[in-house]
């Protein structure tokens, strides 16, 4: 059946790791998403999480090469519980990016999703990792939105720029949307119907009470 329901969530910030390296190393950030509001009889099909990222400032890129413009973004599942500095990861999507835009990126986790509901793994949530290509510590930015800042630009909206899982399902109800049937090219030339022809019929009408008069 194709998806009727699309849900959103934000993931639980109060289990990410909230500091940043000093050094330039770049670390996954784990995120931990709730999803049991999700009824029991919704047949997930698909989901993926949806990060922020923007363009750098012109003036660090005008003093960027082609391959320093670049880094990739990794996102994973947790399949172990987290211990400290350590997580047991599986690669779910990778996508290689450049630093000219701001928009968001979509990033396939649905093998851990449908592994979470309806196989009922447990769900030691996901992790994204920004890995900036052949760049210096000091160019190292925070262009992917993937935690709060403490030192959010003016006019940010954290609210509208944080991570999103966004899932698609099925809830039962209705019907799914099926694609119509292509109809054949009409045949040249008077088709014979069997199903919808004149016949000659002879009626009695002193048997429907209409031999009184007849108008």
């Amino acid at each position: 059946s194709r998806a009727n329901t699309v849900r959103g969530f934000h993931h639980e910030e109060h289990m990410e790791r909230l500091h940043e390296p000093d050094d330039g190393e770049t670390m996954p950030l784990r995120f931990l998403f709730n999803l049991t509001s999700i009824p029991g009889d919704e047949l997930l099909s698909s989901a993926e999480l949806r990060l922020y990222r923007h363009q750098i400032d012109e003036a660090i890129a005008s003093t960027l090469s082609d391959d320093q413009g670049l880094y990739r973004i990794n996102v994973y599942e947790v399949l172990k519980p987290p211990r400290q500095g350590q997580l047991i990861t599986q690669l779910l999507d990778t996508r290689l990016v450049h630093h000219n835009a701001s928009r968001w990126e979509s990033f396939d986790v649905s093998p851990a999703v449908l592994r979470w509901t309806r196989e009922g793994l447990p769900n030691y949530g996901l992790a994204v990792e920004v890995l900036h290509l052949n760049q210096t510590p000091h160019h190292q930015g925070r262009h992917v939105r993937i935690s709060r800042s403490l030192h959010q630009e003016p006019g940010e909206d954290w609210e509208q720029l944080r991570p999103l899982l966004v899932t698609f399902g099925h809830d039962g109800k209705g019907h799914p949307l099926t694609r119509r049937t292509k109809r054949s090219p009409k045949q040249r030339g008077r088709k014979r119907n069997r199903n919808c022809r004149r016949h000659a019929l002879y009626v009695d009408f002193s048997d429907v009470g209409w031999n009184d008069w007849i108008v």
